[in-house]
């Protein structure tokens, strides 16, 4: 019987494993979790300069 692993589940099991990269693991987790950082940083910057604007008015 297949197991269906949900995006996360795999995602946790591929970095969590020290015998295989993520890359074999789950070929295209390394690339989702560097965009998604960068999306979270950029989201990040965004806000805080949106905050330091209002706060000078």
């Amino acid at each position: 019987m297949a197991t269906n692993k949900t995006a996360y589940e795999e995602t946790k099991d591929a970095i969590m494993d020290n015998k295989h990269s993520i890359g074999e693991k789950a070929p295209g987790t390394p690339f989702a979790l560097v965009a998604l950082s960068y999306l979270t940083v950029l989201a990040i910057v965004c806000v805080t300069l949106g905050f330091a604007i209002w706060a000078m008015r």
